[in-house]
C-alpha cells in the first residue's frame, strides 16, 4: 500500500500550472525577449546597443536578464498563491529546526556528492563520448575574478532563492500528488537538470535536486534547501575562482 502523500504536500496548484511557470520562465522569457529586442533593434537605435552588447555576453546585460528571469519566476508563483488564497508557506517557506537540520545538512551533502560521482562514472562508462569534465560555461563563470560582487550574486545568492522555491516548493509538491513522492522527486529533479542545460552539469543538479525534494520532505522547509544549494554554488564560485 502507497504511503499517505504528508499534508504539507497536497497543494492546490496543478501540475499544468507547475510545468507553465518552469517553461515560462526558464524557455519562453529568454527567447522572447530575445526575439523581441532583435526584432527592435531593426527600428530603435537604442536597442540595436542593447542587441550588440548581447552578442557580446554583457556580464550586466545578462545579469538583468537573470533578475528578469527570477522576478517572473517569484511573480508567477506569487500569482499562483494569491489565486489560492495561501501564503509562502505553501511552498516550504517555513521555520526549521537548526540542529536537526545541521544533521541533515551534513548527510545530505555528502550523500549528494557520493550519489553524484557514481551516476558520473556511470554514464561516462555506458557513453564514451560524455565529457563528464566538461567546465560548466556562462557569461558569469568566466568573471569571477574580475566582477567578483556582480557573480557572487548571480551564481551563489540568487539561484538558490528562485530555484528552491520554484521546483521544490512549487512543482515538487504538484507532481507528488500525481505521482508520489519519489515521482514528484524524480521529475521535478528531471526538469531542474534540463534548467541546466549542459549534459554533465545536467546530470550533477538531477541528484542535487533528488537530495533537495528528500530534504524538503523531512524538514519540512525549503530554507535547508537553499543553504545547502548556495554551499553547493558557493564551492563551485571558489572553484572557478581559484583557478
Amino acid at each position: 500500500m502507497a504511503k499517505p502523500l504528508p499534508e504539507f504536500l497536497r497543494v492546490p496548484w496543478t501540475v499544468p500550472q507547475s510545468l507553465g511557470i518552469f517553461v515560462t520562465a526558464w524557455f519562453a522569457l529568454p527567447v522572447g525577449l530575445v526575439v523581441l529586442i532583435v526584432a527592435l533593434a531593426q527600428v530603435f537605435s537604442p536597442v540595436h546597443t542593447l542587441l550588440v552588447l548581447i552578442q557580446g555576453s554583457s556580464l550586466q546585460v545578462s545579469f538583468i536578464f537573470d533578475l528578469i528571469t527570477a522576478v517572473t519566476a517569484l511573480g508567477l508563483v506569487w500569482l499562483a498563491l494569491r489565486h489560492y488564497q495561501v501564503g509562502w508557506a505553501e511552498v516550504g517557506w517555513r521555520k526549521f529546526d537548526f540542529w536537526k537540520t545541521a544533521l541533515y545538512l551534513v548527510g545530505g551533502f555528502v550523500g549528494f556528492t557520493l550519489v553524484a560521482a557514481l551516476l558520473i562514472a556511470l554514464v561516462s562508462y555506458l557513453v564514451p563520448s560524455f565529457n563528464a569534465n566538461q567546465a560548466q560555461s556562462n557569461d558569469f563563470t568566466g568573471a569571477v575574478k574580475t566582477h567578483v560582487s556582480l557573480t557572487l550574486i548571480a551564481l551563489v545568492l540568487i539561484p538558490p532563492i528562485i530555484e528552491e522555491t520554484v521546483f521544490r516548493g512549487f512543482i515538487f509538491p504538484a507532481i507528488a500528488k500525481k505521482w508520489g513522492v519519489w515521482g514528484g522527486a524524480i521529475a521535478s529533479s528531471v526538469l531542474f537538470g534540463l534548467a541546466h542545460w549542459q549534459a554533465n552539469v545536467s546530470i550533477y543538479t538531477f541528484v542535487l535536486g533528488l537530495v533537495l525534494c528528500f530534504l524538503y520532505v523531512k524538514l519540512k522547509s525549503i530554507f535547508p534547501g537553499m543553504l545547502i544549494h548556495m554551499l553547493n554554488n558557493l564551492l563551485a564560485f571558489y572553484a572557478l575562482a581559484s583557478k
